[in-house]
């Protein structure tokens, strides 16, 4: 009987200790399921959430999204599902010009694709390379306006911006500024025609000589420093500084049309091998113009 007693008190502790574990491993499973996404709007079983709404405001690239702007979004949002559910309904997905549409669609997106899988092949041009094509193309790089480069400093803080203004007319160019650390903006931009920014800077850069540095200006309710680096008038030669990502664009275009001229031909060639490509050649254009000027010679004589 003591016997019995202690198999089934060992028993118990075996029970025990196999199954505490799995109870931990199912609350620590339970503990670890992710929440549930917070729902702004949802259509049926379609839910837009403050994740996707947050990852839209992020795409904007603005410091606040005004909440009227981000009604706007959601609005538009539960609007086209709604629409999208009428269309359903209504069995336009298997509407003939949907059908087509979306066949047409799949074969563009699949053979973008596929080039610009073939594209990682390719390597970047070189410094040689682009300096080379400048040198053969140094006149089809002219300015088409007026250019300014500028540096600008702002802040909401006028003594610190009078004081950094002068240093920089002392000849300072390192620690000029004596005010908060993060609360001073500074960076180096170009203005490309009158259109590329306000009338008042414009206004302002215009009228300035290469190295000048301008007055404390307030506007948008902070404080700008403007200095003038270069001026460039209409028609002047750019300089290859100014132009080495054009041409690398470029030649990287011309290096993609090179290997698909060359990627088709392959194919092309395959094809031709194996029986599976009949190609006949179109009429000239100039048959094909000529006739229409004899038909339409014909009709007006009639």
């Amino acid at each position: 009987m003591t016997a019995f007693i202690g198999r089934s008190v060992v028993l118990s502790w075996l029970i025990l200790a196999v199954s505490l574990p799995v109870q931990m491993l199912l609350v620590s499973c339970l503990k670890e399921d992710p929440p549930e996404p917070e729902v702004v709007a949802k259509v049926d079983d379609r839910a837009l959430t403050v994740s996707e709404v947050n990852a839209w405001e992020a795409s904007l690239g603005q410091a606040e999204v005004p909440q009227e702007v981000r009604s706007e979004f959601i609005r538009r949002w539960v609007e086209e599902e709604i629409l999208y559910k009428a269309a359903i309904e209504r069995k336009l997905d298997d509407d003939p010009w949907i059908v087509q549409t979306i066949d047409e669609l799949s074969r563009t997106l699949m053979v973008n694709r596929l080039l610009e899988l073939e594209a990682i092949k390719l390597t970047t041009p070189t410094a040689g390379e682009i300096r080379d094509y400048f040198q053969a193309h140094s006149a089809e790089f002219v300015w088409s306006s007026k250019h300014h480069f500028i540096e600008y400093w702002s802040s909401a803080d006028k003594k610190g911006m009078n004081r950094l203004r002068s240093n920089l007319l002392r000849g300072n160019n390192s620690g000029i500024w004596g005010g908060d650390i993060g609360a001073l903006d500074n960076s180096r931009i170009s203005l490309d025609g009158q259109e590329s920014t306000t009338p008042q800077i414009w206004k302002v850069v215009n009228s300035m000589k290469v190295g000048e540095t301008s007055r404390v200006l307030y506007l948008n309710e902070r404080y700008w420093v403007f200095k003038l680096i270069e001026r460039f008038e209409p028609g002047e030669l750019k300089g290859l500084e100014n132009v080495q990502e054009e041409i690398r664009d470029r030649l990287m275009n011309r290096l993609r049309q090179e290997l698909r001229d060359n990627f088709v031909k392959t194919l092309v060639d395959g094809y031709l091998k194996t029986g599976k490509l009949q190609w006949s050649e179109f009429v000239p254009v100039v048959t094909v113009l000529e006739t229409t000027d004899s038909i339409s010679e014909n009709s007006l004589d009639e």
